[in-house]
C-alpha cells in the first residue's frame, strides 16, 4: 500500500502541471485528442444517455460531440465532466460559456480513485489520456466500473509508455463484455472499449 503523503504528493504534482498549462493546453493537444475521440466513438450511441467524462480538462471531449451532426447535446445526453485540475475546469467552463450551449451539463473538481458519485449513476464512461496519471490504476477502474450501469459502454484511452496493459485487461476482462483493445501506428494510446457486467 502506498503512503499517503506519497499518494498526495503524486496528486499535488499531477494537479500542478495541468493548473500550469490549462491555458494553452487546447492549442497544444486539441488535434490528437481528437484523433483517439474519432477512434473511441465508433459504433457510440449517444442518445440519452448520461455520460461521465472522467479527466474531462479543459472540455476537449465535450467540444467534440458538440461538432458532431448527428448528437443533440441539449437533449440527448446529460454530460458531467470531472477533473482534478480546477484551473482546467475554469477553461472548460469559459468555453462553455463563449458557446451557444446551455444543455445538461456539470462540471465537478474530484478525483478518479474516488468519484463522488453513487452506483450505477451512468450508462456511458469516457477517460481519455487521463488514467496513466493515477496512483493506483486499478483503484480508478474500479471507481469507473462502480459508477457504471449494467451494459454501460466504457471507453478508455491510456498512453502505452510504462502502462501494465495485460494488468488492466485481466481485471476488466472480469467486468466487462467484448472487451477490445486496440493500438494504432503512432497514437502513443491504447484505446480500450467494453460494456460493463455487473453481477
Amino acid at each position: 500500500m502506498t503512503p499517503l503523503n506519497e499518494d498526495s504528493d503524486k496528486k499535488k504534482i499531477i494537479i500542478e502541471k495541468y493548473n500550469s498549462t490549462s491555458s494553452f493546453y487546447d492549442d497544444r493537444y486539441r488535434k490528437i485528442q481528437n484523433e483517439k475521440y474519432a477512434l473511441q466513438f465508433k459504433n457510440t450511441d449517444f442518445k440519452y444517455k448520461t455520460l461521465l467524462d472522467a479527466g474531462c480538462g479543459t472540455g476537449l471531449l465535450f467540444e467534440y460531440i458538440s461538432n458532431l451532426k448527428f448528437v443533440n447535446l441539449n437533449r440527448e445526453i446529460r454530460y458531467v465532466g470531472l477533473d482534478i485540475s480546477w484551473k482546467m475546469l475554469v477553461q472548460f467552463y469559459m468555453k462553455t460559456r463563449r458557446s451557444n450551449y446551455r444543455g445538461n451539463s456539470n462540471l465537478i473538481l474530484g478525483d478518479i480513485e474516488n468519484l463522488p458519485f453513487r452506483e450505477a449513476k451512468f450508462n456511458l464512461i469516457f477517460s481519455t489520456t487521463s488514467l496513466q496519471n493515477l496512483q493506483d490504476l486499478k483503484k480508478g477502474l474500479k471507481e469507473l466500473v462502480r459508477v457504471g450501469k449494467e451494459d454501460t459502454a466504457l471507453k478508455l484511452s491510456i498512453l502505452r509508455k510504462q502502462l501494465k496493459l495485460e494488468e488492466v485487461i485481466l481485471y476488466l476482462n472480469s467486468c466487462t463484455n467484448n472487451l477490445r483493445t486496440d493500438i494504432f501506428g503512432e497514437l502513443e494510446d491504447v484505446i480500450i472499449q467494453g460494456d460493463l457486467k455487473k453481477d
